[in-house]
């Protein structure tokens, strides 16, 4: 009688089990200290692993704090992803995959995730690490995200999801640094409008795109 092998599943749940101490470890102490301010050796300790074991995981305490990020948003993303799985996939055309994106995109409670993104990077290149924006956390989220969109909508050619949803995702990054600046992350009802506000011109530059509506306009 011959068994599985089963120790290769058992070091996967183990490195995995490991990866995510340590981007919890991260979440907590900067949201304990407001900013992330903590040492590689204050990390390993609250995520009860070594030093050694952050570095096999992470290139360095910029990269832990960058996952970290993109894990944040990628909890706001998971709520863009139920919302477009629920929904019929339409008549599988690029208009009806747009007009997907963007309803999940106004559902999304994000002005409380740029909000917190920007007081964590901010103070990450205070602390002299390599000065990082909202694009670079956008972008990550962006990369799967059309992966897994691309395979729900088939009938669209993959390359032009991709487009899609990079035109969305980096609209929103240029929405959250505009917003940021007028508004200085505030969250009361007032920056929200600005929000709704910001965003509807990003849908609204999207769909209607850059070609003349006067035919003597391109002459």
């Amino acid at each position: 009688m011959t068994f599985p092998n089963t120790a290769p599943d058992r070091r996967a749940e183990l490195k995995a089990r490991y990866r995510q101490a340590i981007l919890d470890a991260a979440d907590s102490l900067i949201r304990e200290r407001g900013k992330p301010q903590f040492s590689v050796d204050e990390l390993a300790e609250r995520a009860g692993v070594s030093r050694r074991t952050v570095f096999n995981h992470f290139s360095s305490l910029d990269d832990v704090i960058m996952t970290t990020c993109t894990r944040v948003l990628s909890a706001t993303v998971d709520e863009f992803r139920a919302a477009t799985a629920s929904n019929p996939a339409g008549d599988s055309s690029r208009v009806a995959l747009f007009e997907e994106i963007t309803t999940a995109i106004r559902a999304m409670d994000l002005p409380p995730v740029v909000s917190y993104l920007a007081g964590v990077l901010g103070a990450a290149g205070d602390e002299g690490r390599s000065p990082h924006g909202l694009g670079d956390v956008f972008t990550r989220a962006t990369e799967q995200l059309a992966a897994e969109i691309a395979d729900r909508a088939g009938a669209i050619d993959e390359f032009e999801v991709a487009i899609l949803v990079s035109s969305v995702m980096n609209g929103v990054s240029v929405v959250s640094g505009r917003w940021l600046a007028l508004t200085g992350g505030s969250l009361d009802t007032a920056s929200r409008q600005v929000w709704l506000e910001l965003l509807d011109r990003l849908i609204g530059s999207i769909r209607t795109g850059y070609a003349p509506t006067d035919p003597q306009e391109g002459i």
